[in-house]
């Protein structure tokens, strides 16, 4: 398989999975079966056809109103079909995979990538990060580490636990310390599965820029007039943020620090 027919292959994976992963965002939340039930338009509740359905192409085809009763389609949904073609493509050219240990890797990364896009986009849009999908989510990346662990890929499988625990005890502790003004449990389960999913040195690099970032941001928020000094703001989006960078290019990060001290 040539790279080009590749990173076409991820570019329609990636459209694909992005429009699946705005189901399981908002049906995660909402209600609904992720895999039974139909998709309709959240306004006049119609059921979406095949034409409606196909990622990116059917919001510029309908100039981004439905189909039926011509509302607007929220930019949600090709923003993250577009998001998730771009870091599936990405993910793909980092690790370059050309064996099968290699794409079973990809496989794990991509699955990573997709949750923390999940949960990127519940946290914004409704402050949840819902049990539906973490917890799942954890025992599947425990199932892939099983896997890795019986092909010799890694041998840290108890230290990986071990990161969960701890990122999960040290969130659970600002749960107490801010008396769930600051954090939530969600946030504390989302900590176990990063750290079961990064392993500790990555983990740390994505706790780091999570963060930074998140400081950044309630700053500028404060200054521009959107939030006062002292009212929240949604903070897995910014662990989403760092744990994908971390994901990437923690090695990279790891080695360029090392370097310099």
């Amino acid at each position: 398989m040539t790279i080009l027919s590749s990173l076409v292959i991820t570019f329609i994976l990636g459209a694909c999975v992005g429009s699946f992963l705005n189901v399981v965002a908002y049906r995660s939340i909402h209600g609904g079966s992720i895999f039974v039930d139909r998709s309709r338009c959240p306004h006049c509740k119609h059921n979406l056809g095949t034409v409606d359905l196909v990622p990116i192409l059917s919001f510029v085809f309908l100039k981004g109103k439905c189909h039926y009763c011509k509302k607007k389609i929220s930019v949600q949904y090709p923003l993250v079909e577009l998001s998730t073609v771009f870091l599936f493509s990405l993910a793909f050219y980092i690790l370059h995979p050309t064996s099968q240990v290699q794409y079973l890797n990809l496989a794990y990364v991509l699955f990573v990538t997709s949750v923390l896009i999940i949960i990127f986009i519940t946290d914004i849009k409704d402050g949840l990060i819902p049990d539906k999908v973490i917890l799942p989510s954890i025992a599947i990346v425990f199932a892939f580490k099983i896997i890795f662990l019986f092909l010799s890929l890694a041998s840290q499988l108890f230290y990986d636990i071990l990161a969960g625990l701890i990122a999960g005890a040290f969130f659970y502790a600002l749960v107490l310390i801010t008396r769930g003004k600051g954090m939530g449990g969600g946030d504390v389960k989302y900590a176990l599965f990063l750290g079961l999913a990064l392993g500790i040195s990555k983990l740390l690099i994505g706790l780091f820029l999570a963060f930074l970032t998140g400081a950044l941001a309630s700053i500028i928020l404060i200054i521009v007039g959107r939030r006062r000094i002292g009212q929240t703001v949604p903070f897995g989006p910014f662990l989403s943020i760092g744990a994908l960078i971390a994901l990437l290019w923690g090695q990279q990060v790891l080695e360029w620090y090392l370097r310099i001290y």
